[in-house]
């Protein structure tokens, strides 16, 4: 079938490149349609009514230098209702066409629009039987048109359509046809609106005047609301290609789904609507009416899923990284069980390098019911260093109803995968102290994972929750980290990273013993030895520092080291108390000027004394004992001590009066007669601060008086010499020092 349409191609080509545009007559009209005809489909009727167009040449070829606007076509099959060669207004007949009249009907006429006679004007029909051999027909076309410009969203638009009949097909043309020139979904490629292609469908207009006018929007509207969106598809004739068009669509697809080995018919018809005015065509792809060869395979390669679609990679098979599938699909309309025979060959040997598992005989078997079936090819991973190795498998022909299918070949190269290896791991760690922070990371290289726009490889150490390629871990034993790294394809690499401590010296705390007086504040200070400096302090009278000041006293402290490791310890500060000194003094009683000292300080090892008895003389000696004084006088004397430990001080300080020692002595007789012996009377006292003399005579009767010491009775008495004969006295004295009035008598004879 193939080697006649080409050989009929052929018979045309000379004439086709002679000129532009060549029409053909009616009766080429099987070379028209076998041009058009592509693969899986088989022509068994076919019929071209083009009798009324312009010249009879409403089909025919075209070859030109340049591709049309939009599109990279410049030869092709075109049905011109102006006729192929003219392509302009050379004259028309009014002449019905139903299927195309009832399109105009289906279209719709708005409703507001003047009521104008439904009109077909020499329509141009090429129409033929065939049978399909896959479940889908389809071919490619262009539509241009000389009313883009001036009779878009009006009722004079030219019409044109492509009506498919046969089996299981149910629309409102003739013989249950369906109209499948449709505009596509912009938003959805491959998929098609309900819209049929116009010049008011796909349009350059963009009125937005919704009157109920010619030039419009409201027929477009009519149409499909969305009718704007779908000049995407438009491009404007700048070129002056084809000069009496005023545009071309894109290539559109024109496609239904079909029953293989089935006869359907399809009839391509255009024709001028309403006058024979402003021409319209269709330019088919020459060879594009085809279906899809039913024998319908999908390879995929072992990394399909890991390479998008543009990858150099996404064909390759790769050792040990799963298995490469070849699926094949059922023939819609074919049912019971399909044989699939194949051959392998190629440099890759079959259980060394790869296996396909569950194949017997080099068959694939397909059982009633089942849809697809798959051929595994399952590379091994042999970890050896080889070339690229290939491995071909030639699927061969299967029949089916009305077809044998063609040979087919895949040929899978299979590769080693590339080396998985550490770019860079952390080094171990050396911390400073337990609980410290330890950054680990790793980075991987290689394998397939390496072919990727993103390389994908999972990171997972040891002890860690989830895969991550960095982690912090602060461990507080020395710890060993493994990490491994997996790719895509299931390569693993591990390695370990050590993170141990620093070794430092246990923690020992010391202080030195420390002495402090009475009610007198002194510091204690503790020393570190081992443990991870710096430290810090915390005494329990919320003190901070190594040192800390306080009274005698046990004061617990904390010692944390940069490790948050923790001691304890008791500063001590002792209480070096000198005792109370004591002490007693007295006058000697019979001493002049001495004083008896008598030390009674409780006796302490090493205690110092310091004596001042206050006349600027002192002593050392632990008890003087005794001590004179130069002259009478009230002296403070006052002991210090001294403790040998911290020189702890106290002193006590006594006064002592010394005086003279007393005497009195009183002369029993006096005569006071002048001769300068014995003239006058007084006792004699020493060491007296007050004296007193009182003489009386033997009637009692005061002859005399003295406060002064120095003061002496002569013998009279208020003027007169007193008579001879005996006298009393008395003395009255008051001690120094002492506030007592002592009282001497006595009997004085004076003598004449």
């Amino acid at each position: 079938m193939k080697q006649f349409l080409f050989l009929l191609f052929g018979l045309y080509s000379n004439c086709i490149l002679s000129q532009d545009y060549i029409g053909v007559p009616e009766s080429d009209c099987q070379q028209f349609v076998n041009s058009l005809v592509g693969e899986g489909v088989e022509v068994t009727d076919w019929d071209c009514d083009i009798d009324e167009s312009p010249n009879n040449n409403g089909i025919g070829y075209f070859n030109v230098t340049s591709p049309i606007p939009g599109s990279d076509l410049n030869s092709g099959l075109i049905m011109a209702t102006g006729g192929v060669e003219g392509l302009a207004d050379m004259g028309a007949n009014q002449i019905n066409d139903n299927d195309l009249f009832q399109q105009i009907v289906e279209i719709g006429i708005p409703d507001c629009f003047p009521s104008i006679p439904l009109s077909i004007w020499t329509p141009i029909i090429v129409e033929f039987d065939f049978i399909p051999i896959s479940d889908q027909i389809s071919f490619e076309y262009i539509f241009t048109s000389a009313e883009f410009d001036l009779f878009a969203c009006t009722r004079y638009n030219d019409i044109f359509g492509f009506f498919l009949s046969g089996p299981d097909i149910n629309g409102p043309f003739e013989n249950n046809a369906v109209n499948i020139a449709l505009v596509p979904d912009p938003n959805n490629p491959g998929q098609f609106t309900n819209t049929p292609v116009t010049a008011s469908t796909i349009t350059p207009s963009t009125t937005t005047d919704s009157s109920c006018d010619d030039m419009s929007s409201f027929a477009c509207d009519q149409i499909d609301p969305d009718w704007q969106s779908y000049q995407v598809f438009y491009n404007n004739n700048n070129s002056n290609y084809l000069s009496v068009m005023d545009g071309f669509t894109d290539p559109l697809i024109a496609t239904y789904s079909v029953v293989p080995c089935e006869t359907h018919h399809i009839k391509l018809a255009i024709a001028n609507a309403y006058d024979g005015s402003y021409q319209s065509a269709v330019i088919l792809t020459e060879g594009s009416f085809s279906s899809p060869p039913v024998n319908q395979i999908e390879v995929e390669s072992n990394v399909v899923n890991l390479f998008n679609s543009s990858s150099e990679f996404i064909d390759n098979l790769y050792e040990g990284c799963g298995s490469a599938s070849v699926t094949f699909y059922r023939p819609e309309g074919f049912e019971g069980e399909i044989i699939f025979p194949f051959l392998i060959d190629g440099s890759a040997t079959n259980l060394v390098d790869y296996e396909i598992p569950g194949v017997q005989n080099n068959e694939i078997v397909m059982s009633a019911g089942e849809d697809s079936v798959i051929l595994q090819v399952v590379p091994f991973g042999d970890q050896d260093l080889e070339p690229t190795e290939v491995l071909t498998i030639e699927i061969l022909p299967v029949s089916y109803d009305c077809y044998d299918t063609e040979r087919d070949t895949i040929v899978f190269e299979i590769f080693d995968q590339p080396i998985l290896e550490f770019e860079s791991v952390s080094s171990d760690f050396l911390l400073d102290c337990p609980g410290d922070e330890a950054n680990l990371n790793a980075q991987a290289s290689g394998g397939i994972a390496s072919l990727m726009v993103e390389p994908e490889y999972i990171y997972q150490w040891s002890e860690q929750p989830g895969p991550e390629q960095n982690v912090t871990v602060s461990p507080i034993i020395s710890t060993n980290y493994f990490i491994s790294v997996t790719d895509v394809c299931g390569q693993v690499i591990s390695d370990v990273v050590f993170v141990d401590f620093q070794l430092y010296e246990e923690l020992i705390l010391s202080s030195d013993t420390v002495y402090t007086c009475y009610n007198q504040l002194e510091e204690v200070c503790i020393e570190t030895e081992g443990g991870n400096p710096p430290f810090s302090f915390l005494w329990d009278n919320d003190s901070i520092g190594s040192c800390m000041e306080d009274f005698p006293g046990i004061y617990p402290v904390s010692v944390i080291d940069d490790c948050n490791l923790e001691s304890t310890y008791s500063g001590l500060i002792y209480l070096d108390e000198a005792p109370d000194p004591a002490f007693s003094v007295y006058q000697m009683p019979d001493d002049n000027l001495g004083v008896d000292i008598n030390n009674s300080t409780f006796a302490l090892d090493g205690l110092s004394y310091l004596w001042d008895f206050g006349d600027n003389s002192g002593s050392i000696v632990e008890d003087p004992e005794s001590h004179y004084y130069p002259e009478s006088g009230e002296y403070t004397v006052t002991l210090g001590v001294t403790t040998e430990i911290n020189n702890c001080y106290k002193e006590l300080s006594q006064v002592v009066q010394v005086a003279p020692l007393y005497y009195y002595y009183s002369p029993n007789s006096f005569s006071p007669n002048g001769d300068m012996m014995n003239d006058t009377f007084s006792p004699s006292v020493v060491g007296v601060e007050t004296f007193e003399l009182f003489i009386f005579d033997r009637w009692g009767k005061q002859v005399f008086y003295s406060n002064d010491i120095n003061q002496k009775w002569d013998g009279t008495f208020e003027s007169t010499e007193a008579q001879s004969g005996t006298y009393n006295f008395k003395v009255l004295v008051k001690k120094y020092y002492d506030d007592t009035i002592y009282q001497e008598y006595g009997m004085v004879t004076l003598i004449r």
